[in-house]
């Protein structure tokens, strides 16, 4: 049986909105995860520096998916499993797909890395019902889970 086409792809836009509800839930997860450390029943000298290694980490993750989107106007999946960003000057950059990336029907969070490591995340959101692109990446989800590896 042959194997679909790898000229069959789908070309996604993220939303700014999402990237700042993404932004916000991050923020406020380092927030309420650093309170949350320091009201445990434990000595302060272990508190203090368990809040700060969690906030540190939360801001780092921050900024990784602040440049992740900085560098990234739009996303091109195909059926072959390749997966390439377009960055906002135009030029493509080839990504890979990490585990832990979800499409349902309505939404997605798709964890990618950048060739120089950066591990970046993005909240998409789509109509497949009144938008080809994201019907088109239902389907490309769906059949290539081989080229995608295991979701």
């Amino acid at each position: 049986m042959p194997l679909s086409s790898g000229a069959f792809e789908t070309a996604l836009t993220p939303d700014a909105g999402l990237r700042r509800l993404v932004l916000l839930a991050g923020f406020m997860a380092a927030l309420a995860g650093t309170l949350a450390i320091l009201t445990l029943p434990l000595d302060w000298i272990l508190r203090a520096p368990l809040a700060l290694i969690w906030l540190l980490d939360g801001w780092r993750e921050l900024g990784s998916l602040k440049r992740g989107a900085a560098r990234l106007h739009g996303l091109r999946l195909d059926a072959s499993g390749t997966v390439r960003g377009i960055t906002p000057d135009g030029r493509i950059e080839c990504l890979e797909l990490l585990s832990g990336s979800l499409v349902l029907k309505r939404l997605a969070w798709l964890r990618l890395r950048f060739p120089d490591g950066l591990a970046y995340g993005e909240f998409l959101r789509g109509d497949p019902g009144h938008d080809p692109q994201w019907r088109r990446l239902g389907l490309i989800w769906r059949h290539r889970r081989g080229a995608f590896g295991q979701q």
